[in-house]
């Protein structure tokens, strides 16, 4: 195990007393918990998963997204005043 120091705001460090008080644990085991449960998040993966798991909906089934964003941009009243103001 490697030994380190860091700078917390005031703030920050008084919540990390505060939750490591109320779990049970010291300062210096809830900041390897939390680091732990960061590192081996992938974003990345993270992202992916959550659009796996989104049922399109009923009505976009037969959509054409890029079909879809072209009308959308085509009928937006925000870019045909930038047109309009050309």
């Amino acid at each position: 195990m490697h030994r380190t120091q860091i700078y917390l705001q005031n703030d920050l460090y008084e919540r990390l007393k505060t939750r490591s008080r109320n779990i049970g644990v010291s300062v210096s085991e809830l900041i390897r918990r939390s680091l732990e449960k960061d590192i081996q998040q992938d974003p990345v993966a993270d992202a992916k998963a959550f659009f796996e798991r989104l049922k399109p909906l009923e009505s976009f089934a037969n959509t054409e997204p890029q079909t879809y964003v072209r009308k959308l941009r085509n009928n937006s009243r925000l870019l045909q005043a930038k047109t309009d103001d050309a």
